[in-house]
């Protein structure tokens, strides 16, 4: 009996074991949860609208107060959810895959990512988990008739999460979306989606970016004091007057004037060290299939996804936490991926079908280089 429901869930048990073992490895003590993080459940609407307050204006609805023990069960609860999503889609994608090896392969490169789980593990507590999770969601809504009039509002709930998801896992969903509706010949339904997701989440993303500074307390005292009496573990307050300030009262031109601040030599070397072959590949892939395709409006498509990791440059620019850019890259190319081979697209799957059976006859060095990337993952999810 049980070898017959592990035969029938085999690759979705792998996953789910890999990912938790993974959380539970990397995963802090409720004390050791980052305290700059927690701080985005302490801010709700009570003042008005807030970015990144969706999640702490939800938690408002039940308790007045936010302990590290409620946002540590939580978090971990999430993290959980999401490994249970991406081993059911994962498993669902690889047995009813044409090519069971390659999309096998990009499975293991989004799960095994060292800055997958384990950043979201080490970091927990971090939003992020929201809008993969969400992300995952809707595009498991947008095969549905009915569910997929919901992907616009889910989109909707992950910039209200965090207003950095327009420029990150916002665009695989975008590109999808732009896909179903040229494949099926501009029906109205699929440009009616592609119309109001787009324009609701630009208007969203400039009420966000107006609210920044005006996030309806009158000083920093007034927010800081609001954040001490909300929170159920300590914080400090002259800590909190010196994070406050840029993170909810700064305006654009505070961020152009500091935007150097952010970029920093070694990060960009350390990205490129262990993540290059692997951009590499995921850029041949769409440029091989640009030049195979004879159809213009795939072409597009397949060169919206080619250049879609620079969506994410705003992030790298004005955030400092470029582990987490990286992780949104690597996870939406995969997504990306894996969603046009679900959709059979013809010259994808031929392209990567050439690409299998090149990595096939250099196996070792395919095993070596995931390895050598997974061998990472404690130091880029610190």
């Amino acid at each position: 009996m049980l070898k017959k429901v592990f035969t029938k869930t085999k690759y979705e048990a792998c996953i789910l074991f890999f990912l938790l073992m993974q959380l539970i490895v990397f995963a802090p003590t409720k004390d050791g949860m980052p305290v700059w993080q927690l701080l985005t459940y302490l801010g709700d609407y009570s003042h008005g609208f807030m970015p990144r307050a969706f999640i702490g204006e939800i938690i408002s609805w039940f308790t007045d107060s936010v302990s590290s023990n409620l946002l540590f069960n939580l978090s971990f609860t999430v993290c959980v959810l999401l490994s249970v999503a991406a081993a059911l889609i994962g498993g669902y994608l690889i047995k009813n895959a044409e090519n069971k090896t390659a999309v096998t392969a990009i499975v293991a490169v989004m799960v095994s990512s060292p800055i997958f789980m384990p950043l979201m593990a080490s970091w927990l507590g971090i939003t992020d988990i929201y809008l993969i999770l969400l992300t995952f969601i809707a595009f498991v809504f947008n095969e549905n008739k009915f569910l997929r009039y919901l992907v616009p509002v889910l989109a909707l709930i992950c910039t209200a999460i965090h207003h950095a998801y327009l420029f990150l896992y916002m665009v695989p969903i975008a590109i999808a979306l732009l896909y179903d509706f040229f494949k099926n010949k501009k029906y109205i339904r699929d440009g009616i989606m592609c119309g109001v997701t787009y324009a609701s989440l630009i208007a969203l993303g400039l009420i966000t970016v107006k609210t920044r500074s005006a996030s309806g307390f009158a000083s920093v005292d007034e927010m800081t004091d609001f954040m001490i009496n909300k929170a159920g573990f300590s914080l400090e307050k002259e800590w909190l007057e010196s994070l406050v300030p840029n993170e909810y009262f700064t305006r654009v031109d505070y961020l152009q004037q500091n935007v150097t601040s952010t970029m920093s030599a070694s990060n960009l070397f350390g990205i490129v060290l262990i993540f290059a072959p692997l951009f590499v590949t995921f850029a041949y892939g769409w440029i091989k299939s640009i030049k195979q395709s004879e159809d213009k409006t795939e072409r597009f498509i397949f060169s919206l996804c080619l250049i879609h990791p620079l969506s994410t440059v705003p992030t790298y620019i004005f955030g400092l936490n470029w582990n987490r850019w990286t992780s949104a890259i690597i996870t939406s190319q995969c997504i990306l991926y894996l969603f046009m081979l679900y959709r059979k697209n013809k010259t994808l799957s031929n392209t990567v079908g050439q690409m299998t059976e090149f990595f096939k006859k250099h196996f070792i060095l395919v095993v070596f280089y995931l390895i050598y990337f997974a061998s990472f993952a404690k130091l880029l999810g610190t």
